[in-house]
């Protein structure tokens, strides 16, 4: 074990400056580190594998571990846009979406209040379903969501108080806890 590991180390002392010039020039700045530490773990894992002069190897593997980064990243992208495209609030549903005020409400919210709202509104989850959802146990949801509903009670008053932002909202932000 200990000749293979300083093997290794006189692999890696050897190649990581080529290998980090080679990634450089495939990858953004902010994931260099990353694709060279992956391509030599994986030469870390197959160094028996490694036949003559290792660098045509290394530079292999590193080329795959570049592209399967760019990959990942274009779905990560492609997802953002999905996501971006659709709003996170469903298109129909019993609350009348096309209320303005409540959209911007809504909107206005951090992330875990209207998810806790959205899965008592929209997917009429019980608090121990939605509990389970998020991960925490129903009396920690049944505050979350008790405290979702008063903010976003206070988000609808700090709008104006012309436009009809209560129609359409009694269910999330003022029915009952389940």
């Amino acid at each position: 074990m200990e000749e293979r590991q300083s093997a290794f180390e006189a692999l890696f002392r050897a190649h990581h400056a080529a290998v980090y010039r080679y990634v450089v020039r495939r990858v953004e700045q902010t994931a260099v580190q990353d694709v060279v530490a992956d391509t030599f773990l994986v030469a870390w894992r197959r160094h028996d594998e490694i036949v003559g002069d290792p660098l045509p190897w290394l530079l292999g593997v590193a080329r795959r571990v570049s592209a399967n980064h760019l990959r990942a990243r274009a779905r990560r992208a492609a997802l953002d846009e999905r996501l971006t495209a659709h709003s996170a609030l469903p298109p129909a549903s019993g609350i009348a979406t096309q209320d303005g005020a409540l959209r911007r409400a809504l909107t206005s919210l951090g992330e875990a209040d209207c998810e806790a709202l959205l899965l008592v509104a929209w997917d009429e989850l019980s608090n121990h379903d939605a509990a389970k959802v998020v991960g925490c146990s129903t009396t920690a949801f049944a505050v979350r969501l008790h405290r979702a509903r008063r903010r976003l009670r206070q988000a609808l008053e700090s709008q104006s108080e012309d436009s009809p932002a209560n129609s359409g909202v009694e269910g999330i932000a003022t029915s009952d806890v389940h």
